[in-house]
């Protein structure tokens, strides 16, 4: 097929915006939709080359197909999950190397899009960082259109004299069930549609319907393909904030980038007045020559970069980080990617690519499985005890004692002493001055990991409560789950649970809660989804969360719907802003806690607040692995400065609108400056023998399970006499 420039035009412009929504540029949110140009420039493609080879010579030969997407694809895209493997191993902490493991093994399969549709749909990838190979799920959706896109083409076509009338049809037939099924599962499944073959593949009709129809297209007149060539550009660029602002894609809005894509293409490579006077530009040839380099390059060097800082990149670390990609995209393109593409020995013998494709394929997936096995000795040699607790909050310790983990005392000589006297907690929603648990005071002095820590370090992060098993802790869905009925489902009084993921964190309690006192729960979380009325990004899904509002709507209407008489209302004081990708500020807590709190009560619902828990900000298993014997260097620290206000500002609305508190910081945090005029706070993250954060930022369900007494304490007489 004859080079097309303005293609390669049309390349560079869709790796550019992919590398600028990934690098958190603002305005660039929608970028994502970069892909979708590469869908449709794919299907175009290889539909074309197909299409001419059955006409001119009467059939398909699918083993040299099969032999030029080898050569074209693999060596590359192997080297870079290869060294981004390597690189994950020297920054990244071991915690993450298992999933890491079976990444790059589902990548090497082309099955790694499936992998992260089924890891989304629990809402544990927005809880991690994100894979250094999780763009390869577009790569793994084109593999699996070319695996069966030729052989239907040689079918439907065999002994068909007008190839293109007999394949039409059911190009068509494809476009119109992938676009439907786009429209209708998008809103249902979203990451299922998000990633999945059977919502992508009308993108890839409709190139591939594009390049059937070529012989009509060219009969157009000049002006007229000029025309649609501008067109097209500005549809692309319409498409990126237009794709930023819908609650889910594909959607049918993904049939906005296709269309302006094919019809870009469509204008053609001859006309002089077309956007082809801009594709045509010696820079975006370049970087369109090299876009295949650049999308494999880019994301793993943005992330192992934040892992290399330990935040996200600035801006002078943002360009360095594009600057890099581009070397390494011109070294890769120059000594693999190229030189391999155009070998003539691997072109005059097909099965040598074979061989050579196996063989990347195997080292990759052996790769794979070598890493996700790798995992570092995390134990210490000291066996620890199951923390007891006590149904109080206060202590009295004795100046020459310390509180072992259990709860009993040990003087500092060595004896044992009787346990401490404990005070009742106040039967009040407002723990503000209770003091620190005395195993949480005991586990300042416990330095050291135990080597049977519960959770497990290296799978902490999936330990959460039963809720996530459910529908009814949702991600990226705006549509609200049905059935979400818990505890003791006959009872008379109903309590609500409602927020993100830092909601979801305490169901074990509230349930079990719920069950002790014969109380129904209703229980409705999204994970990144506030109760603000602000579009929030999440870092981990890598998406605009836009969708939330809705949701939240249908959460309120459904807990008058049945009736609740409190609501337990929490969220992560972490949620960063779609605008400026920052934490969400304390004047938009300032401007919508107080209409949250007043549209509540207005259904006759009595909103309870439970403040966030304390935030490590990184993952405190991967920093236990890393500093097994000084736990200290994994304690959250101080509250940062948006915190700090919005933990002000929230507890001054509460206090001015009546409505109880929980703060979770007095139970699990203990001041221990020499005096009044400083503030020294630690949070251990270990108490007895159980791991108090499953990740960067939420509580382990061990941990909450074991805490639900201190948490039914101080609600229970409360809610009761409401």
């Amino acid at each position: 097929m004859q080079h097309r420039r303005d293609i390669e035009g049309l390349r560079a412009i869709a790796v550019l915006i992919v590398v600028a929504y990934h690098a958190g540029i603002p305005g660039w949110g929608g970028g994502f939709i970069g892909v979708d140009v590469f869908f449709v420039i794919s299907g175009f493609l290889i539909t074309s080359l197909l299409i001419k080879e059955r006409e001119s010579d009467g059939r398909i030969a699918l083993l040299t197909f099969y032999a030029r997407r080898v050569r074209r694809l693999l060596p590359i895209s192997s080297v870079v999950a290869v060294v981004s493997v390597v690189g994950a191993l020297a920054i990244l902490p071991s915690t993450t190397f298992s999933s890491l493991g079976t990444d790059v093994v589902a990548a090497a399969g082309f099955f790694v899009n499936m992998l992260f549709a089924i890891r989304g749909t629990d809402y544990l990838a927005g809880d991690t960082d994100p894979s250094v190979i999780q763009h390869y799920w577009s790569l793994a959706v084109e593999e699996q259109f070319y695996l069966i896109w030729p052989g239907l083409i040689a079918l439907v076509t065999i002994g068909a004299q007008q190839v293109r009338r007999r394949i039409t049809p059911v190009i068509i037939t494809v476009i119109s069930g992938s676009f439907a099924a786009s429209v209708v599962l998008s809103p249902m499944a979203p990451t299922w549609s998000y990633f999945g073959l059977h919502t992508r593949a009308f993108e890839l009709g409709v190139g591939a319907l594009l390049a059937v129809q070529w012989p009509l297209v060219e009969r157009w007149g000049q002006s007229t393909r000029a025309a649609l060539s501008w067109a097209g550009i500005i549809g692309i660029g319409f498409s990126i904030p237009l794709a930023a602002a819908v609650d889910y894609f594909p959607g049918w809005v993904a049939a906005i980038p296709v269309l302006a894509t094919a019809a870009a293409i469509a204008g053609g490579d001859t006309t002089d007045r077309g956007a082809q006077l801009l594709l045509r530009r010696r820079p975006l040839q370049w970087v369109g020559e090299h876009s295949y380099s650049l999308y494999l390059w880019h994301w793993p060097v943005l992330v192992l970069g934040a892992g290399l800082v330990g935040r996200t990149l600035g801006w002078f670390e943002t360009i360095a980080a594009i600057v890099l990609t581009f070397a390494l995209s011109a070294l890769g393109f120059t000594f693999i990617e190229h030189p391999l593409r155009r070998s003539p020995r691997l072109i005059q013998r097909p099965a040598l690519n074979y061989s050579l494709g196996a063989s990347l394929v195997g080292v990759t997936a052996l790769v794979g499985v070598g890493v996700s096995q790798y995992q570092p000795q995390a134990s210490t040699g000291v066996v620890a005890e199951a923390p007891s607790l006590s149904n109080s909050t206060t202590t009295t310790v004795a100046p020459d004692t310390a509180i072992a983990p259990t709860g009993s005392s040990v003087s500092t000589n060595g004896s044992a002493t009787s346990t401490p006297t404990f005070t009742t907690l106040p039967p009040l929603v407002d723990n503000r001055d209770a003091e620190p648990l005395a195993a949480i005071l005991a586990a300042l002095d416990n330095t050291v990991l135990p080597e049977n820590v519960r959770p497990d370090v290296y799978n902490a992060v999936n330990d959460t409560s039963t809720l996530y098993d459910t529908n009814c802790h949702q991600f990226m869905t705006p549509a609200l789950a049905e059935g979400c009925v818990f505890g003791d489902t006959d009872g008379e009084f109903t309590i609500g649970l409602i927020g993100d993921s830092h909601a979801a964190q305490w169901f074990a309690a509230i349930n079990t809660i719920s069950i002790d006192n014969t109380w129904r729960l209703i229980a409705h979380t999204q994970g990144g989804c506030p109760l603000l009325d602000v579009v929030t990004w999440n870092r981990g899904a890598d998406a605009v969360f836009s969708h939330c509002g809705s949701w939240r709507d249908a959460v309120i209407d459904d807990l008058q719907q049945e009736g609740v008489d409190v609501v337990i209302v929490s969220q992560h004081w972490g949620l960063l802003d779609a605008s400026t990708r920052e934490a969400v500020p304390a004047s938009v807590w300032e401007r919508d806690l107080p209409t949250l709190f007043d549209r509540l009560r207005s259904v006759d619902i009595e909103p309870v607040l439970f403040l966030d828990s304390p935030d490590p900000y990184d993952s405190v298993p991967a920093c236990a692995v890393s500093h097994k014997t000084d736990l200290t260097s994994c304690e959250p620290g101080m509250l940062r400065n948006t915190e700090r206000s919005v933990r002000e500002v929230a507890t001054s609305i509460a206090d001015e609108m009546s409505v109880g508190v929980i703060d979770p910081h007095v139970w699990l945090c203990v001041d221990v400056s020499p005096d009044d005029d400083s503030d020294t706070t630690r949070c251990p993250v270990v108490v007895g023998d159980i791991l108090i954060y499953r990740d960067s930022h939420h509580l382990s369900n061990t941990f909450v399970e074991w805490f639900t007494p201190v948490i039914s304490a101080e609600l229970v007489d409360w809610i009761t006499a409401q």
